[in-house]
């Protein structure tokens, strides 16, 4: 873990591994959470700062690139705040191999607080035809200046799975002909959605976000997809760019809509839809705090294989402060 102050840029590096390679259908058969998920590494994060972005580089041991498409999955989970809509760990942020890099405006900034304990989880995924020695994995987080004015809006991560499971897989299967897959939920503070994206497997037509009282379409991400149905890229409409975004109360019902398309005469397996983005609350103060002998908290943990060797080792208190000096978006 490196910081570069003069560039407002954290390193973390994880590595070396020995990728073998993939059975040509893995792509296929994997699932994102669970049983096939393991914490590669835990890190306390150094400072109270926010940051606005996330690249990805799978570099071998020269530092020179290698192929992302080794990589299936990956992502970092904070055990000491919990998401929006689930009583779990939350995801700051992930990659799928159709995932691009992630840069929000420099008005926006994700606030994290000195002591988070933090995993990164890695599935590989190699495809390549042969053995990969010596790779890493690099993400490089984009900080925001301590003393920028105003200071940013605080930001949050938005993560909906439209099949979740708690501490288990939330793959499921998809006829052909296509499948239309739907959840309703509510989220635990009010504030605006600014933009979206999310994880989608091949074959995947979008997604939608509805008010479930009403049935009113709020945002919708769709793929882009070849000739064979592989999906090349997730949309991320930025609603913020017009308006502050749709507005989300507490309690009030609200259902993700995911679907797939499938021209072949064979079911999909371990299909996927997860909607994520970015969530300006109302007010910080009011965020949902960890608790830790919530029983989909403690199952979703127990999930991740050693997850608590991993954390013995990092001291730090549960449920940070707040940030300091953080910029909200005000209830209309």
């Amino acid at each position: 873990m490196r910081v570069d102050e003069g560039r407002h840029t954290l390193t973390v590096t994880i590595g070396p591994f020995h990728v073998p390679q993939s059975p040509s259908m893995m792509g296929d058969m994997m699932m994102m959470r669970r049983n096939n998920d393991e914490l590669e590494g835990a890190f306390t994060w150094p400072a109270t700062v926010r940051f606005r972005g996330v690249t990805l580089e799978v570099i071998d041991r020269a530092g020179h690139p290698l192929p992302r498409r080794l990589l299936h999955h990956t992502y970092m989970v904070n055990f000491d705040r919990r998401q929006l809509v689930e009583p779990t760990s939350e995801c700051p942020f992930s990659f799928g191999e159709e995932t691009q890099d992630i840069t929000i405006p420099g008005a926006l900034g994700l606030p994290m607080a000195a002591g988070m304990r933090l995993g990164i989880v890695i599935m590989w995924d190699n495809l390549t035809g042969h053995d990969v020695d010596g790779a890493y994995v690099r993400y490089t987080f984009l900080l925001n200046p301590r003393h920028r004015q105003p200071a940013p809006l605080v930001v949050l991560p938005f993560l909906v799975d439209v099949n979740h499971v708690s501490g288990g897989t939330d793959g499921f299967e998809v006829p052909p002909g296509g499948l239309v897959v739907s959840r309703q939920f509510t989220v635990g503070t009010s504030g605006h959605l600014l933009a979206a994206s999310g994880h989608l497997h091949d074959h995947a037509v979008m997604m939608r976000l509805e008010d479930a009282a009403n049935g009113r379409t709020l945002a919708t991400v769709r793929t882009d997809r070849d000739s064979t149905g592989h999906t090349l890229r997730v949309q991320r409409p930025i609603f913020a760019l017009w308006h502050r975004g749709p507005h989300l109360h507490a309690g009030h019902p609200y259902r993700l809509v995911v679907v797939y398309d499938n021209p072949t005469s064979d079911t999909l397996i371990n299909a996927m839809g997860i909607m994520g983005g970015l969530y300006a609350p109302d007010r910080l103060r009011d965020w949902p705090a960890v608790d830790p002998r919530n029983a989909d908290y403690v199952k979703d943990k127990e999930g991740f294989g050693g997850v608590d060797s991993l954390l013995a080792t990092l001291h730090s208190p549960l449920s940070p402060q707040p940030i300091s000096g953080a910029r909200t978006i005000s209830s209309p």
